[in-house]
């Protein structure tokens, strides 16, 4: 903010010139817009289970699985290695799946 008087530039929220002593004019400040609340992702689940295309690592079934559910593919990955770790049945579903499901792009 310039004073009027004597013409030195002052900090935008000074009341008084640094300088001369002049009381400033200080604009009304400017109700600030409040940014409009984020909306939630809306994520529409698809019509039926399919192995991802676009987003496979090794045969699509988790990231097929993870579209379907709405959750992160990563997380069903880690569920999927936990599975194949602690000696559950997962080796043989996903084969399963790998099998059965048909192959689309998911768009994820």
């Amino acid at each position: 903010m310039i004073c009027p008087q004597c013409g030195t530039e002052n900090a935008d929220h000074a009341s008084f010139c640094g300088k001369c002593g002049r009381e400033l004019e200080v604009a009304p400040a400017q109700p600030e817009q409040q940014a409009a609340p984020a909306q939630p992702v809306q994520r529409t689940r698809p019509d039926k289970l399919v192995r991802c295309s676009d987003d496979k690592q090794i045969g699509g079934v988790s990231s097929g699985l993870a579209s379907y559910f709405g959750l992160d593919v990563g997380l069903v990955r880690l569920l999927m290695i936990l599975g194949l770790i602690f000696g559950t049945a997962t080796f043989w579903v996903y084969i399963v799946l790998w099998a059965v499901l048909p192959e689309e792009q998911c768009g994820t």
